[in-house]
């Protein structure tokens, strides 16, 4: 096992408040460590965006959207990119 695993099984092992703290805790730090500025979407502004992953991380917390293994997401994406690609 290595390092990053037996974090997340020490993380595992904590009470669910605690689990809530800590992945609140890890979004509120990836958010903030968003680089300015953030060239990816044009037409927005760094602030836009991170107003945008902040409205979207609180409305998952409130349960108003769901999520997905990046995983998936990344497969839908890549098919749909050549389908476009290939038209």
């Amino acid at each position: 096992m290595n390092a990053r695993e037996q974090l997340l099984q020490e993380a595992l092992k904590l009470s669910v408040a605690d689990q809530q703290y800590l992945a609140q805790s890890l979004a509120d730090h990836l958010i903030a460590c968003i680089p300015q500025p953030v060239a990816e979407i044009e037409g927005t502004n760094p602030d836009e965006f991170c107003q945008e992953l902040i409205r979207r991380s609180a409305a998952y917390q409130k349960g108003d959207a769901i999520s997905r293994p990046v995983f998936e997401w990344l497969a839908e994406f890549r098919t749909r990119q050549q389908g476009e690609r290939a038209n």
